[in-house]
């Protein structure tokens, strides 16, 4: 491996500044996957609302339970939120954060947090949402393929732990039906 003697003239380096990460290897479209994560993102802060207000409604049907999972699941939701911000922060993009946008992207993917009046009901709704943020998510993954690998990998791991929750949510439908 050589090591280069090459200097950086202040064109250059002002580039490194204004880029950051992004190379001209970078083969992605910024924006585009910042637009993208965005949506993602809105997908995750609904969830994770969603989950929320399950959690407290979980007192209600006294399901203890329930209430932990629903809360593990929440928290576990804006952790993804907050993976994807920093990407796009990463990627030279602003995290949206306005109510109104985060629910008007998310409903655009067909988002909208529910609120059943059983304890089933709400699995079920937490468990057809996951499945969509799976789709979203594997869909968004096939598209970037090899342009970023850094985008890449956050949204296969975010991916795993998003198709782990759909399946733990499936169990508990399955023994409690």
């Amino acid at each position: 491996m050589s090591t280069s003697t090459h200097k950086s003239s202040s064109g250059e380096v002002q580039q490194a500044i204004m880029q950051g990460a992004i190379t001209r290897e970078y083969r992605a479209d910024a924006q585009q996957v910042i637009q993208r994560l965005n949506a993602l993102r809105s997908t995750e802060i609904m969830s994770y609302l969603q989950y929320m207000q399950h959690q407290y409604m979980a007192v209600s049907l006294l399901s203890p339970a329930m209430k932990s999972e629903f809360q593990t699941h929440a928290t576990q939701e804006l952790d993804h939120a907050n993976r994807l911000a920093e990407r796009i922060q990463q990627l030279g993009g602003v995290p949206i954060y306005d109510p109104k946008e985060i629910a008007a992207k998310a409903a655009n993917v067909g988002i909208a947090p529910e609120q059943g009046t059983t304890l089933t009901e709400m699995v079920v709704e937490d468990l057809m949402l996951e499945r969509q943020q799976i789709e979203a998510y594997t869909t968004l993954i096939r598209e970037i393929g090899d342009q970023d690998f850094v985008t890449r990998h956050m949204l296969i791991s975010i991916l795993a732990e998003t198709e782990k929750h759909a399946n733990e949510l499936a169990d508990y439908l399955k023994r409690s039906t």
